[in-house]
């Protein structure tokens, strides 16, 4: 797996989709959102329905996302309680309900970020996406990239809306967005009583490759098993 489609993998995965490219070595700050701040609320909807804050300062240094989901399957509800703070290319993944952590740190090729931040339309299209048109959201032109059983509408390097078509479609859509306005910098704390585990994540690792390698067969599987048959 190309550096530029791990990044990618981070981008889509962490927001149920995340957005951005903002991850670094080890003494890097590395940042690629043209506006020093935002604020962004996204509705879910689909198999897990429920909202989504993502708070960004320094042009990306800084990131925070409270997420509250409620999702309903076989009679059984689960909720979920998250906050996932990114600090230069450290991220914490906490579980609000059972005050549990992960800390990782995520190291990627200086050259691989670079390219990534100059030429984001070249990174959707390693990573096997197609731009397929355009759409504005919230007043704001976003390019619409598919690939993965996944849509994603994109402004500046902001995922505004992304729908996955896997199980079931699911959404995620910005349903208020503010730029450049001060950021209470209490939502990058970590809260003291979280039990915090540790890992490291280094791009050019060859095992690490070998899981991407494994997740894009296992995407694909999946696909094929349960998306829309072709026609004979």
């Amino acid at each position: 797996m190309k550096p530029s489609k791990i990044i990618l993998a981070f981008v889509i995965c962490g927001l149920g989709i995340a957005q951005g490219a903002a991850f670094g070595q080890k003494s890097s700050s590395v940042f690629y959102y043209p506006v020093k701040s935002a604020f962004i609320e996204y509705a879910h909807t689909g198999s897990a329905t429920g909202t989504e804050t993502w708070y960004m300062d320094n042009n990306g240094k800084l990131s925070a996302r409270y997420t509250e989901l409620t999702e309903k399957s076989f009679g059984t509800t689960t909720k979920t309680s998250q906050v996932v703070i990114q600090k230069d290319s450290v991220f914490y993944t906490i579980n609000l309900i059972e005050r549990t952590g992960l800390k990782q740190t995520v190291h990627i090729d200086q050259a691989d970020i670079d390219k990534w931040g100059k030429n984001p339309e070249e990174a959707w299209t390693n990573m096997g996406f197609k731009k397929v048109g355009d759409e504005t959201i919230l007043g704001k032109p976003c390019q619409i990239w598919e690939g993965m059983s996944t849509k994603s509408w994109i402004w500046q390097n902001f995922v505004l809306k992304t729908q996955v078509d896997l199980f079931g479609k699911s959404t995620v859509e910005a349903t208020k967005i503010d730029i450049g306005g001060a950021i209470d910098k209490s939502k990058f704390e970590i809260p003291a009583d979280i039990k915090m585990e540790e890992s490291v994540i280094n791009a050019n690792d060859p095992v690490f490759d070998s899981i991407g390698k494994g997740i894009e067969r296992g995407m694909k599987d999946l696909k094929e098993m349960f998306g829309p048959k072709k026609k004979k």
